[in-house]
């Protein structure tokens, strides 16, 4: 499995309120979670941060067979353990506010979560699901995020089994790609997975910093990735597949 991710400050702000984590843990499995702060937050870059490294905290060290507890109930699980390390780092909740796109592959499942802007796009044999903020006027509306109280309503949430796992990306909404509809957005992850389905991490960030840095807009942009590399990406969708 090769992962990673890159992250370029914006010009909005005097540092970079994104915040992205990809690590293996156990046999066969990885976690990927990327973060945006929100720029009217004093401290939502550290809530970024926090999330990226709850999300590994808990799931890594949870004691219970993934599958028989509903992947929302971890998300909350997640959500308790950045309130507290906030807390215990004395930082203001209501200052930390963070979205939040999670990626789990164990074994032969996928577990996708997405609260807030940006989205997370995975590819299996099943075709490329994405989950993606599908509101209409995202600039005119306030975006979903991690607050104090959890809203498990607005999280949305990805849990299928696969047979072959070719590659997932997240992105936080600093890339934006063409109008943000799905298949636009499928197109756009099945392209990054087959460029570089063969290349190394390092290759990988080194060619993305390269093109992510001259994206335009003036937000923080952040793009992680884990791409199996076993095999040709489907070039369409499975017949019978959903659009």
């Amino acid at each position: 499995m090769v992962y990673g991710g890159v992250s370029i400050q914006g010009k909005y702000h005097g540092v970079n309120q994104d915040s992205w984590l990809c690590r293996e843990y156990g046999e066969n499995a990885c976690i990927m979670v990327v973060s945006d702060g929100l720029g009217s937050k004093k401290y939502s870059g550290q809530g970024s941060e926090a999330i990226c490294e709850s999300v590994f905290e808990v799931i890594s060290t949870l004691k219970i067979d993934m599958n028989m507890v509903s992947f929302r109930d971890i998300i909350a699980m997640c959500h308790q353990r950045w309130k507290k390390k906030l807390t215990d780092l004395d930082y203001d909740i209501r200052q930390c506010c963070a979205t939040m796109l999670v990626l789990v592959v164990t074994g032969d499942r996928v577990k996708a979560a997405r609260l807030g802007d940006g989205f997370v796009a995975v590819c299996t044999e099943n075709g490329i699901r994405v989950l993606f903020d599908e509101k209409e006027d995202c600039f005119a509306n306030e975006t979903d995020c991690l607050r104090e109280e959890l809203d498990r309503e607005k999280i949305e949430i990805l849990d299928e089994p696969f047979e072959t796992f070719y590659g997932a990306i997240a992105c936080t909404d600093g890339i934006e790609i063409g109008d943000m509809q799905e298949k636009v957005l499928k197109n756009f992850t099945r392209d990054f997975l087959v460029e570089y389905t063969l290349n190394t991490a390092d290759e990988i960030r080194e060619d993305v910093s390269s093109w992510v840095g001259e994206w335009p807009g003036h937000d923080d942009k952040t793009l992680a990735f884990l791409i199996n590399g076993n095999g040709d990406i489907p070039e369409e969708e499975p017949e019978g597949s959903s659009e």
